[in-house]
């Protein structure tokens, strides 16, 4: 079991200072539309081409892009830490930042002239943060948004609330051969691990493992189109899951 990187008692200080933001509000039915969703891992340098509107980015994906002269339609973040807020160097005017109310207080002041909407995130089954937001923000009860480990398979829940279920998920490699992600990145890094996926062999994080067994859990349970773009271990176990099917 992956520890969480902060106490819940830090993580309620960190979303009290959020409470006065807009919440985002969860759409009552699905539409039938495609979205993009853009992460960061090194298969993005060689499909961001490829990227169609409606376009979700999230972590250092949102700056590759904005290099790239594409701005996103909205981006997503859920981590707590001080560096993700540092890893945006570049907002968006047009862009709606969708972050859940844990993120550090400096994300939000960063994009304090944006449009900016909260969300709460809840992990597994933690009451205690569940219990948190009722009494410190009841309206907020009808914005807990769950999900995995990682941010990108976070950002597919946010997604639902947006209406989305059909994705188009660019850079959700969760291996490496020799650079972690497509650009620049903050956080720390990971011992490696060795992960066979069918016959071929991927370097990956007990972090990023962790994620592909989540992703690979809602692949056979929900109701939703997915369509992998890149070369990596998420990509090669999806292949091995529809080879199944």
């Amino acid at each position: 079991m992956l520890k969480g990187v902060m106490t819940n008692a830090q993580r309620h200080e960190q979303m009290e200072k959020s409470l006065h933001l807009p919440l985002l509000k969860k759409r009552d039915k699905f539409n039938d539309r495609w979205v993009s969703i853009v992460c960061y891992g090194p298969s993005l340098k060689d499909t961001w081409k490829h990227i169609k509107r409606p376009i979700i980015t999230v972590s250092g994906a949102h700056d590759f892009l904005v290099d790239k002269g594409i701005t996103p339609d909205w981006h997503i973040d859920c981590d707590p830490r001080e560096h993700k807020a540092r890893m945006l160097k570049k907002p968006q005017k047009a862009t709606k930042y969708l972050l859940a109310s844990v993120c550090h207080p400096t994300y939000f002041e960063a994009l304090k002239r944006h449009q900016v909407k909260i969300w709460h995130l809840v992990n597994g089954d933690d009451f205690e943060t569940v219990a948190w937001v009722a009494d410190k923000h009841p309206e907020g009860m009808e914005s807990l948004i769950g999900g995995g480990s990682s941010v990108g398979m976070r950002a597919m829940n946010v997604s639902a609330a947006l209406g989305y279920r059909k994705f188009h998920i660019f850079g959700m490699d969760n291996s490496f051969t020799e650079s972690r992600h497509a650009g620049e990145h903050l956080g720390k890094e990971q011992e490696k691990i060795l992960v066979q996926a069918g016959e071929r062999t991927f370097q990956t994080t007990k972090q990023m493992c962790q994620a592909a067994i989540e992703m690979e859990k809602f692949l056979e349970t929900q109701d939703a189109e997915v369509i992998f773009h890149g070369d990596g271990l998420m990509q090669e176990t999806a292949k091995i899951l529809k080879q199944r099917t």
